[in-house]
């Protein structure tokens, strides 16, 4: 669904920035509204010193609520050793995993995710991991006022951190009379936020401001009063922008967009969007594999290093389980299967297996998922990247921002590898290859979560929008009983009028019925539909008693809803009824 993005990236992103206190806890603020905390506590277990943080966050979506968290144990022997563990909640199953670290290999990390085999993460020079370390840090540039970079790394959402501050000045705080303001960048992974951070000598951090993803953000100690905050709109309301009608807005082949906004927007250039000048884009849908790409076979043996990558297994991506092998079976595909054949069928495949077309899972895994079939375009997106690379079909995600029913927003979606052209297909809307209005801000092999990339996207998507630029629908032309779409299709009723207005498209005939190019239908809303198949097109219809509406499959590729008919109405418009598709290439 349009509305189908996330927070989750975010939710992580949010709780590493707060840095780690002994015995301490903080309280969290966004957007002006109160949504989780931290805290941690220090102790020892034998010889080593144990260090553990919890971390919980509620947002608000839609009405709905997403709680996550993340428990991490962190432990420094005698040599200096560290261990890591952690349990991340983000929706019903949580992930879990290990880290290892040495100072006789300082420049390497050892990871063990659950179920996964081990994977060695290299590391820069002089990263600080241990959390009292840090704190120390901290604390020594508050009494000395001095500037602080620290560098460090993210175990659990394996990302790079950095804290680069430079110091303001004394800024005293009910209960911390000693407290430095410092202001700086927080940054981890790509992802970069402006900061402020008050640091007693003394007590260590006590308090943060900032902005994430344009929202305002505060953290602070329990200690301190409570902010009076005005409450700022809602973040997923926020990443929605309305779009100017467009009865074919799904059949589009092609469009240019503007930016209007803050900022200059600097969008990835591929076979399916192109730059054209400062915060314009064009942006097309990709083209159907030619004969070679069609018939490429999955990889079977040792892959090519291009290809290993987005082969992989991960914590969000483990394929090897023997839940999988029941799906794949599920798909009936035929051992001599193309990359492409596998492609379309793992498409549909995963649009029909989640019944639950849900935006309050916070992040599932493709194994969650596949247990599970609930979520929105990041749970079609994991499960279907799972579902190809345990086929054997290089498979990555794409994030950014998607164009249908008249809204813009962000999105998730996957993109597959034939002759090392990466095509969009879309599970979430059942669309192979994906339709024009997707515009990728990234992609990821989807190897963390930190790679996902929903931090970059709501930030950038905040401030702005991509309007169609000219007449948005000027290549639709009527003619007698015919009306011809912008990409070449053409329908044709016998008797029957077409009108296009700004705002709708009109048939007249037998009444007036509103007609709109639509997705793929979801199970929900085709419940209770009657079933007609016309005996001379042989064309198959959905008609919704109560609604009075009908929806039509032309071919696997484009659907059409019309609106205010009866049952005789709408089995004589699917008998009547003539189209013809564009040319495809």
């Amino acid at each position: 669904m349009v509305r189908m993005h996330r927070l989750a990236v975010l939710c992580f992103l949010l709780m590493s920035w707060v840095n780690a206190q002994d015995g301490s806890r903080f309280r969290v603020w966004m957007g002006g509204q109160e949504v989780g905390g931290r805290e941690m506590l220090t102790s020892k277990e034998g010889p080593r010193a144990r260090q553990e943080s919890r971390e919980w966050i509620r947002l608000e979506r839609l009405g709905m609520a997403i709680e996550q968290k993340i428990n991490q144990i962190t432990f420094r022997g005698a040599d200096g050793a560290l261990e890591f563990q952690w349990v991340i909640q983000l929706s019903q199953e949580p992930m879990e995993g290990k880290a290892f670290w040495t100072p006789s290999q300082p420049r390497q990390l050892r990871i063990l995710s659950k179920n996964l085999p081990e994977r060695l993460v290299a590391l820069d020079e002089g990263l600080v991991l241990w959390p009292d370390e840090i704190e120390q840090r901290l604390k020594n540039a508050a009494r000395l006022r001095q500037s602080v970079v620290i560098k460090g790394y993210a175990a659990a959402v394996q990302q790079s951190t950095e804290l680069d501050l430079r110091v303001v000045g004394p800024d005293p705080l009910p209960g911390f009379p000693d407290a430095v303001r410092f202001k700086g960048q927080s940054r981890e992974g790509s992802m970069v936020s402006e900061t402020e951070v008050w640091i007693s000598p003394t007590a260590g951090e006590v308090k943060e401001s900032g902005l994430l993803s344009g929202l305002s953000l505060l953290v602070q100690r329990v200690e301190l009063p409570a902010p009076r905050l005005a409450a700022e709109p809602e973040f997923f309301a926020r990443t929605l922008n309305t779009l100017p009608p467009h009865p074919f807005l799904v059949w589009l082949p092609e469009a240019t967009l503007a930016w209007k906004g803050q900022g200059e927007q600097r969008l990835p250039e591929d076979d399916q969007q192109k730059a054209i000048g400062p915060n314009r884009i064009r942006v097309a849908r990709a083209l159907l594999p030619n004969a070679l790409e069609a018939a490429q076979m999955p990889v079977l043996g040792q892959p090519r290093q291009l290809e290993s990558t987005y082969l992989a297994q991960s914590p969000l991506l483990q394929f090897r389980d023997p839940l999988f092998e029941g799906l794949v079976t599920r798909l009936r595909m035929p051992k001599q299967a193309t990359r492409w054949q596998l492609a379309q069928a793992v498409n549909r495949f995963v649009f029909d297996w989640i019944t639950e077309k849900d935006y309050t899972v916070g992040f599932a895994s493709a194994l969650e998922v596949a247990r599970r079939p609930k979520g929105d375009c990041t749970e079609h997106g994991v499960l279907a990247v799972a579902l190809l690379r345990r086929l054997g079909v290089p498979a990555r995600g794409a994030v950014g921002w998607i164009g249908t029913a008249g809204i813009m927003g962000l999105h998730f979606w996957v993109e597959v590898n034939l002759n090392d052209r990466w095509v969009p297909i879309d599970p979430t809307f059942d669309e192979a290859p994906a339709s024009t209005l997707h515009l990728k801000l990234g992609t990821t092999d989807l190897a963390d979560l930190g790679s996902v990339g929903w931090d970059t996207a709501g930030t950038q998507f905040v401030g702005g929008s991509w309007v169609p630029e000219g007449p948005w629908a000027k290549a639709i032309r009527t003619e007698g009983d015919r009306i011809f779409a912008p990409g070449g299709e053409t329908l044709r009723l016998p008797g029957a009028t077409w009108k296009w207005s700004e705002d709708v498209l009109a048939l007249r005939w037998r009444g007036i019925h509103l007609v709109e190019a639509v997705p793929h239908p979801l199970a929900q809303t085709l419940k209770g539909a009657r079933i007609f198949e016309s005996a001379l097109s042989h064309r198959r219809g959905w008609w919704q008693p109560l609604e009075q509406r009908l929806w039509i499959s032309l071919d696997a590729d484009h659907w059409l809803q019309v609106s205010s008919l009866d049952q005789t109405a709408a089995l004589e418009l699917l008998d009547q009824l003539e189209w013809q598709p564009a040319p495809r290439h």
